[in-house]
């Protein structure tokens, strides 16, 4: 931003004011990580209670400057009196940090120009939900949210942080892109979890170039397997991204190199590999069982629905070496099981449906080729 030169347009304005309203939703999110805030929904920035307008303003402040925003946010008061307005914005001739309330008279200005009028009783009771509050212009705030990311995300250089602002960028973008206004629903934690996936990919990805393939692929090997007869007894499950392409034959391999390395028959834990990818996987099973893998994928019979409380505590009265199921899964196993270990082995991103919050140690890993998670776990 600061490298544009030229004729500063409503273009150049906009952009600011784009910079400005994304680094200020930041800001709230992540100092309230655990609350959900609608992103463009009736507001700017909408939570449970509030409702939030962000403006930059490259002038002197007037009420004409915010008029348009007050009138919004009073036709909305009009529909639900128990939410409160914040107005967040930047004017040249306003100290950071400061506040301004409008009284009812201003407030009948403004609400001339709407196609509605309002009662003096409404708008006396909009003031007292109303708050003005300025702010530092888009790049001191730009600052203030790389010393946010760098002291949230641990990063180490601005260089990274301003990566980070970019993966937090695309991901909010799409959001709104993509989803309907009720749907359009972010935390602080949840971007710590975008951040998280995002440097996972990026970091292995580079790390399996730089090492070249085969070195990247014993250095995988010496953090995942576990050598020797004493096994610790804990659940482990094994999350493997695959794909159309990929050969069934080669997740039978996988799904062998499981079984013989973390299962042991006086270990009361059988561990877990869930395919993703793949849309049926009947096929693969039944290579599994022609190979004497004694596989349960949760139910009893051709045909039967799938009962994931029996996955994760079968009834069949046979020995289980390896329990097997789909991606969508995911969510419900970890609701019933209890793991100590995730090893998430992912071609493009890693697997969304993955609760990092559950107490697991989750092990995000990049592979260049889905065969090669066999030679990793062998």
């Amino acid at each position: 931003m600061t490298a544009i030169a030229g004729r500063r347009d409503g273009g150049y304005n906009a952009l600011k004011g784009f910079v400005f309203q994304f680094d200020a939703s930041l800001l709230k999110i992540y100092n309230e990580p655990s609350r959900e805030f609608q992103i463009e929904g009736e507001q700017d920035l909408s939570v449970e209670d509030s409702y939030i307008q962000i403006k930059h303003r490259n002038q002197r402040f007037s009420n004409a400057a915010i008029a348009d925003a007050v009138r919004q946010m009073i036709e909305q008061f009009s529909i639900n009196r128990e939410k409160r307005f914040l107005l967040y914005c930047y004017f040249q001739d306003r100290a950071p940090g400061s506040e301004l309330t409008l009284g009812v008279s201003e407030l009948r200005v403004f609400s001339k120009r709407s196609s509605e009028e309002f009662s003096d009783e409404l708008l006396e009771e909009f003031s007292k939900c109303l708050t003005i509050r300025f702010s530092v212009d888009y790049r001191e705030q730009f600052k203030e949210v790389v010393a946010l990311l760098m002291r949230e995300h641990y990063l180490h250089t601005e260089a990274e942080a301003v990566a980070c602002h970019a993966i937090i960028q695309k991901h909010l973008l799409d959001l709104v892109v993509n989803n309907p206004p009720e749907a359009r629903l972010v935390s602080g934690d949840k971007l710590r979890e975008v951040v998280n996936s995002a440097r996972s990919s990026i970091f292995h990805s580079a790390y399996q170039k730089l090492l070249g393939n085969e070195r990247y692929l014993k250095l995988l090997k010496s953090e995942v397997v576990q050598r020797g007869i004493n096994l610790p007894k804990r659940e482990r499950l094994f999350v493997v991204e695959s794909g159309p392409l990929v050969n069934d034959h080669d997740l039978v391999d996988i799904a062998v190199a499981v079984r013989d390395r973390f299962y042991r028959k006086h270990n009361s834990f059988t561990p877990y590999l869930v395919f993703r990818g793949i849309g049926d996987l009947s096929r693969v099973k039944g290579l599994l069982i022609d190979a004497d893998v004694k596989i349960f994928d949760g139910t009893y019979f051709n045909g039967d629905r799938l009962r994931l409380r029996d996955l994760t505590d079968p009834k069949t009265g046979r020995t289980v070496e390896l329990k097997i199921s789909g991606e969508e899964n995911i969510p419900g196993i970890m609701e019933m099981a209890t793991f100590a270990d995730i090893y998430d082995f992912f071609v493009s991103s890693p697997s969304s449906l993955i609760d990092e919050e559950a107490g697991a140690r989750v092990y995000r890993r990049f592979v260049q080729s889905t065969h090669d998670v066999a030679r990793i776990i062998r």
